[in-house]
């Protein structure tokens, strides 16, 4: 999931056309101007949910306070952000409500799994880490959304 974000996050588009066209422009913005930060935040988030998790997961306490005091809020305030973006066609505003969708079922994924630690309910962590899977797929989904559109409009994706 980091890679596909990261892999957004570096994109940096290329005009192939002189054509004024609103859609090819909106996306050179909603790429460039309202992402470039945001794709940030999110990896900070990611990486710091990564950082407890996994293979670096030590104990339920630790993994429960740091997603409580640190993962939560920074992924938060990424959604938050991430709301604020209102692309100006609405080519790009559906393929950006999908990334904001996928973004929304990580964040219950988190919410899910601190319910499952204080209740140390392990059916729970699996549901969790299914909603985490599935946030990644409509990651996925809006990442094959965003070059589609790209490229039906003569813009080029580049990391």
């Amino acid at each position: 999931m980091r890679s596909k974000v990261m892999i957004l996050g570096m994109m940096m588009l290329l005009l192939l056309s002189g054509c004024s066209d609103p859609v090819q422009d909106d996306l050179l913005n909603y790429i460039n101007e309202d992402l470039k930060d945001l794709t940030v935040l999110e990896e900070e988030a990611l990486a710091e949910y990564e950082s407890v998790t996994g293979d670096n997961y030590e104990d339920d306490y630790t993994t429960y306070v740091h997603i409580k005091d640190v993962v939560m809020p920074a992924y938060k305030d990424f959604l938050d952000q991430l709301e604020e973006v209102k692309p100006a066609t609405s080519e790009v505003q559906e393929i950006h409500e999908l990334y904001i969708d996928a973004v929304n079922m990580q964040n219950n994924a988190f919410i899910k799994i601190l319910a499952a630690l204080e209740q140390q309910d392990y059916e729970m962590v699996a549901d969790a880490n299914e909603m985490l899977a599935d946030g990644r797929a409509g990651i996925r989904k809006y990442t094959n959304q965003l070059e589609k559109l790209a490229d039906e409009h003569n813009v080029e994706l580049t990391e």
